[in-house]
């Protein structure tokens, strides 16, 4: 066994407990530096794992759809504040809301939050008028802009343009 004494390191003052430990044990050294791999890999993982992308956001569907307003169940829609619920146009159906005049409004009802889920969807209206997801607790005002009006939704409702034509409205994006 190796003995060590003051003898072998005298006037030496750089010489600190690690240095004399490695030098005498190679493999310490070895086994430190590995140890240090180990740990930036692992630290690179989890800072890794931990960056996602965690915008989602509505898909782009192809709208062109075309409703008569004197049938029905959409001859409802000829009373200014009224709106509905339809399936089958865009991706989780759309809202028609009629404004003041000839003016409408017209949403999908996938919900701006988390509209990737299969719940996310807008299943009710009132007359105030807001619209109400069934997934989460947001709730969005159709009358103007389809913001927001309760979290954890931040994003307003997808709006479609439309034309007014002869009691025909065309819905289309």
């Amino acid at each position: 066994m190796f003995r060590l004494n003051n003898s072998n390191f005298k006037g030496r003052k750089d010489i600190n407990i690690f240095s004399v430990y490695t030098t005498l044990n190679p493999f310490l050294f070895y086994k430190i530096a590995c140890m240090n791999i180990v740990y930036y890999i692992a630290l690179i993982s989890i800072l890794a794992l931990s960056c996602n992308n965690k915008n989602d956001y509505i898909q782009e569907v192809y709208v062109n759809e075309l409703i008569d307003l004197s049938m029905e169940p959409y001859n409802k829609l000829i009373i200014p504040g009224s709106s509905i619920l339809i399936d089958d146009i865009g991706i989780e159906g759309i809202i028609i809301y009629h404004g003041i005049g000839n003016h409408y409004k017209v949403y999908d009802r996938n919900c701006s939050y988390e509209p990737s889920l299969t719940c996310a969807r807008i299943d009710s209206l009132d007359d105030i008028p807001l619209a109400y997801c069934s997934c989460c607790p947001s709730v969005f005002e159709i009358s103007n802009s389809g913001s927001p009006m309760k979290p954890p939704a931040l994003l307003p409702l997808k709006e479609y343009s439309w034309i007014l034509e002869n009691n025909m409205l065309r819905i289309f994006n």
